[in-house]
């Protein structure tokens, strides 16, 4: 088994002359937090949609856990063991918190999922998936609440839990902060952190504070390439990136 769980090799996509992802060379370890910084434009979520097969790459491959995913579909990836959260919240507002964690459970079945009837094995399955989620994720004593009268903090850590219910190996979190006050960051750092227990995470995020402390390796994007890649200190101390996304200070 190979130490990287994830590989890219000349990763590129084109619209037109347009390079939105130049030529990425990837590799994230298995069992670490490998942070995915870079400017707006960066081609960031870019490489996201190609890992998780939203987007079709012009170039390169894809290895994930030794095999090549280059062209297939994003519902395959998620049964390979690939799971992501989005940067804008897409929960089922009107459903409970207990509800919307059962749904993500019984997508794991597939096309199965789809099936108008589920036996109660079935639906008690994936209800056990729903209350362990709910569990690690902290919001047991919301399982009944809507998603939608959630605080916008406590909703993007519910889109996490979704994300879990897969029982993921990778888990690709596109920037999990987004839009949080500075009351709720401590959580989600924290609920990260714990993560990075049991799977193997792969973030975008803009929130420095949050980068530099859990993370086992960062990725600085520009420009649709890598810039630098190296642990939190090494970038952190590199002059073009506190010239460009740290400010001069480097905090």
């Amino acid at each position: 088994m190979s130490d990287y769980i994830l590989e890219t090799e000349q990763l590129g996509l084109r619209y037109g002359a347009f390079a939105a992802l130049g030529s990425v060379d990837l590799k994230i370890r298995r069992g670490t937090i490998h942070t995915v910084i870079g400017p707006n434009g960066a081609g960031k979520t870019t490489l996201f949609h190609c890992l998780t097969g939203e987007r079709r790459p012009s170039s390169g491959k894809i290895r994930f856990d030794g095999k090549d995913l280059t062209r297939q579909p994003a519902h395959k990836r998620v049964s390979s063991g690939m799971s992501r959260s989005f940067q804008i919240t897409s929960l089922f507002q009107n459903l409970s918190v207990r509800e919307n964690l059962r749904l993500a459970a019984q997508g794991r079945d597939g096309l199965g999922a789809l099936a108008f009837w589920y036996s109660d094995t079935h639906r008690s399955k994936h209800l056990e998936k729903a209350d362990e989620v709910l569990e690690r994720i902290k919001l047991t004593h919301l399982a009944n609440t809507d998603a939608g009268d959630l605080s916008h903090g406590q909703q993007r850590v519910l889109e996490v839990g979704m994300s879990l219910c897969s029982d993921p190996e990778l888990l690709l979190l596109d920037e999990p902060t987004s839009g949080m006050g500075v009351d709720d960051i401590p959580v989600m750092t924290k609920l990260i952190s714990e993560l990075g227990k049991d799977h193997t995470v792969m973030l975008i995020e803009h929130n420095m504070k949050l980068v530099m402390s859990i993370s086992d390796r960062i990725t600085v994007m520009h420009q649709g390439n890598i810039l630098i890649e190296g642990e939190p200190e090494e970038v952190r101390g590199d002059e073009r990136v506190k010239k460009a996304y740290l400010g001069e200070s480097g905090s």
